[in-house]
């Protein structure tokens, strides 16, 4: 959406580019949602100009391995390869393990889809990861009220606890939350966003943690709950 707030065009509506599973409904919604945006952004040419000079994927090294980070996928900017629902595929996993070959990756990062999913795949050195977080600002599981960071770094994580993570080699991988005053952002969005409005009908659900994933839902394979988590939501551990 930012992207298109940068440079407008009213053909691509919000620039999510929604696959056949996602109801014609929530298309609509969306499409509206980024006209009013677009209304907004406009009293905003310096920000919208620097949201244009952003680049549309990075590539990070960390502890000597080839971190890719995108908003969609390795192709598109809007792309859903890495949705949980396309990688809960053993083919589409296979395609997948074939991008972190042709693009040199160890770890390929999203945040696009709304749904976090993160597992293990080969890779050049062997072991690698592929890590999703849905989406950093909003509520991802049920009845839960945080936003999602994806963390990656050489060392576990031991001053901000994990949800759940993997490793692939020198490298770990973990989804740690983000949380944020519960109350007090729902209010702020009820003022910009009320009842029956696009954006309300979309997403108070999720945000009042009424979404259908959990913790687990999201960690494939190579990836698993930490000890904490597990024993808090009686889910198994390793």
């Amino acid at each position: 959406m930012e992207a298109e707030l940068a440079n407008p065009d009213p053909a691509a509506g919000c620039g999510c580019a929604y696959p056949e599973w996602v109801d014609t409904g929530t298309v609509a919604r969306s499409n509206r949602i980024m006209a009013q945006l677009a209304v907004t952004a406009e009293q905003f040419p310096r920000w919208r100009r620097e949201l244009g000079q952003l680049p549309r994927h990075m590539v990070a090294e960390v502890g000597g391995r080839r971190v890719g980070i995108v908003h969609g996928d390795t192709r598109s900017l809007a792309g859903w390869d890495l949705a949980a629902e396309r990688m809960a595929h053993p083919a589409h996993r296979e395609h997948m393990a074939r991008e972190l070959y042709r693009t040199g990756v160890t770890v390929l990062a999203s945040s696009h889809t709304c749904r976090p999913v993160a597992m293990a795949l080969p890779s050049p050195d062997g072991t690698g990861m592929v890590i999703n977080n849905g989406a950093a600002g909003m509520p991802n599981f049920r009845e839960r009220r945080e936003g999602l960071l994806t963390r990656i770094a050489t060392w576990p994580p031991t001053a901000v606890p994990s949800l759940y993570g993997g490793r692939c080699g020198p490298l770990y991988g973990d989804a740690v939350a983000i949380p944020y005053d519960d109350q007090a952002f729902r209010r702020a969005f009820v003022r910009a966003w009320p009842p029956g409005s696009p954006a309300h009908l979309s997403y108070w659900a999720r945000l009042t943690g009424q979404t259908g994933d959990t913790l687990s839902d999201a960690t494939g394979p190579g990836f698993e709950l930490s000890p904490a988590v597990a024993a808090v939501t009686g889910a198994k551990h390793g």
